[in-house]
């Protein structure tokens, strides 16, 4: 097996489409199709970004390469309150990662206004969310 036959392979156990995973990405169906069939090969950075897409690492794949039994991975991107990213999430990501550290502080705080405004116009108190470590 090689590295495009295990990101096929483990793309598909997760039930995930080329399209999703392409766009998480960032880019599109028919290179990560062209990786997928051996045509292209990936660098070690969209490499590092197509496993990140499918919540797995680097290792799993060449594990399946090198045929290691690995532990089964997730079907679902999850944060840290194990709830699963929905789509607008992951263009979130993709484009909060592309900011530089003072524009990431402003969409943060912008996003605990909103979630206060949220609050208040429901009556409820908002939960006040710590600001990430820098």
């Amino acid at each position: 097996m090689d590295i495009g036959s295990a990101i096929r392979y483990t793309r598909e156990k997760l039930g995930l489409k080329l399209e999703a995973v392409a766009m998480e990405v960032g880019t599109d169906a028919g290179n990560l199709s062209r990786i997928e069939t051996g045509k292209q090969k990936p660098s070690i950075v969209r490499l590092e970004n197509i496993a990140r897409a499918m919540n797995v690492g680097v290792t799993d794949l060449y594990a399946l390469v090198e045929n290691v039994r690995v532990l089964p991975a997730t079907s679902e991107l999850r944060d840290g309150d194990e709830l699963p990213y929905a789509d607008d999430t992951r263009a979130l990501r993709r484009s909060f990662a592309t900011l530089d550290a003072r524009s990431r502080r402003l969409v943060i705080e912008f996003a605990k206004l909103l979630n206060r405004v949220e609050k208040e116009e429901q009556g409820t108190p908002a939960k006040e969310v710590p600001p990430p470590a820098p």
